[in-house]
């Protein structure tokens, strides 16, 4: 299996390096900036398989491979799809093992060759029930649901309105950050943290700038 694995590193180095992108060696005029939006529904479209070399029939089931296997690989993968501009992005903390399973199960996918925006590698395909995606109970569309339901129409006080916000924003890094989460502890939004003048926790940015007096 290492054989194996070895040359598969090398295939993904090859189209790692070698991406060919048509518009590539055009200059880029900023009269032709286009929304993000515009882009997503003119962009070209390729097969991310036939594109880039490889597909999921070469990439084995993450429980052929021991866990040194399965990080290298999945570090090649993540490395390839950043230069073909389709990029492989949580939000929340998530095992290798599972990263990898989530790559090889929707690697077979079309992409959007864009100029002037970020591309995403699709993590399931549409329409596929929260939870039931590889991810599994790591679902990213689960997590963005959970995340966005803290929010609403209703009226609140600016003071209610800060500690929804720092609840929610407390959900997010837990998931994001695993149990580091303390260490991204938002403090701006925690009243606790205040200066006696009622002003959010500067993070010591204020100190900075008096530096420069």
């Amino acid at each position: 299996m290492q054989n194996y694995i070895t040359q598969l590193l090398e295939d993904i180095s090859f189209a790692t390096a070698n991406v060919t992108i048509q518009f590539v060696d055009k200059n880029l005029d900023l009269h032709d900036w286009i929304t993000d939006e515009e882009e997503d529904e003119t962009a070209p479209v390729r097969d991310l398989k036939e594109w880039s070399g490889i597909n999921k029939e070469m990439l084995p089931p993450e429980e052929m491979l021991n866990e040194e296997q399965v990080e290298m690989v999945l570090n090649a993968l993540i490395n390839m799809l950043d230069a073909y501009n389709c990029y492989f992005v949580l939000q929340t903390t998530v095992p290798v093992r599972i990263q990898y399973a989530a790559i090889r199960e929707n690697f077979d996918q079309d992409v959007k060759i864009k100029r002037w925006h970020m591309g995403f590698f699709e993590l399931c395909k549409t329409g596929t029930e929260h939870k039931k995606c590889a991810l599994g109970s790591y679902c990213q569309c689960a997590f963005y649901s959970e995340f966005f339901s803290g929010f609403s129409d209703e009226e609140l006080s600016p003071e209610e309105e800060r500690e929804r916000h720092l609840k929610s924003e407390i959900i997010h890094i837990k998931r994001k950050y695993g149990d580091d989460w303390r260490k991204y502890y938002p403090y701006h939004l925690d009243a606790k943290y205040d200066d006696e003048y009622g002003n959010p926790y500067s993070y010591g940015w204020d100190d900075e700038e008096n530096d420069f007096f």
